[in-house]
Order: structure tokens, then C-alpha cells, then sequence
């Protein structure tokens, strides 16, 4: 009985050893964001949550390449590339036309290292010309 209480007087008094906190880092990928109220990508130390990047095109295979090659882009401004990707969420308005586009997607993708993925089909996006959205959470190291 004496360890226990001993083992609990000393959970209680103890305080635990954290690591710094590490604030969040916002960074905003265009000046639209502010009027709508959200932030492009967040860090939150190892991790970038990428907000959804719309994209449209003259066909469902021309907004897939105009969306990954944007998030693309915004990766290499964090060093990372697709092969950090963790987890993916598309939204479309036409799933058929999405599914028909699948190389196209996975040409981003190298080695076959995809995320985990949704994909689900909406009545419409935030901008109605837009075909697709897809948002990522990156794992960076």
C-alpha cells in the first residue's frame, strides 16, 4: 500500500517534461484568403495541412493537372514532395470524369507512394467553374 501511495503522491507532484511548444506557422497563398477567412496552408510543426486548391479546365483531365501540379508547387516551397503526402481528400463535381482521370493523377505520384485518399462528388464548389478540389496533409521529415 505504501509503494502505491508513493507511486501516486508522486505522479501528482511531478510535472512532465514538454517539449516547446511550437506555434503554428500560417501562410497564405493568396490575398483572397483573408476576404474569405482561412489560411492556405497551415504548419503545425511536421505537418503542413494544405487547404483545398480549386481548379477547373476545359475537361476533368486538364483541372486534375492544373490541381496537383499547383500542390506540387506549393510543396517544393516547404522542400517536400508527393512522396510525403499522408492523406488526400478530392472533392468533384463529376466523379466519373475524376475516375476517368486517374493516370493523370497518379502520374504525380512517383514510385506508386500514394496517400491515403476520399473522393467525393459535390453539387458544386466554392466557385461554380470549378471542377475539383483537393486538399493534402503532408507529413514533412
Amino acid at each position: 500500500m505504501r509503494i502505491c501511495s508513493l507511486l501516486v503522491s508522486g505522479l501528482l507532484c511531478s510535472s512532465p517534461v514538454h517539449a516547446a511548444e511550437t506555434p503554428l506557422e500560417r501562410h497564405q497563398l493568396g490575398s483572397w484568403e483573408a476576404d474569405i477567412g482561412y489560411t492556405g496552408v497551415v504548419r503545425d510543426g511536421d505537418t503542413l495541412h494544405v487547404s483545398g486548391v480549386p481548379c477547373r479546365g476545359k475537361d476533368m483531365r486538364a483541372a486534375v493537372q492544373a490541381c496537383y501540379g499547383e500542390l506540387t508547387k506549393i510543396l517544393r516551397r516547404f522542400g517536400a514532395d508527393t512522396s510525403q503526402v499522408v492523406k488526400e481528400t478530392a472533392y468533384t463535381t463529376d466523379m466519373d470524369a475524376l475516375v476517368q482521370a486517374i493516370p493523370e493523377r497518379k502520374a504525380f505520384f512517383a514510385d506508386g507512394r500514394y496517400p491515403a485518399a476520399s473522393w467525393v462528388q459535390v453539387s458544386r464548389l466554392f466557385n461554380a467553374e470549378d471542377m475539383l478540389e483537393v486538399e493534402w496533409t503532408v507529413r514533412l521529415k
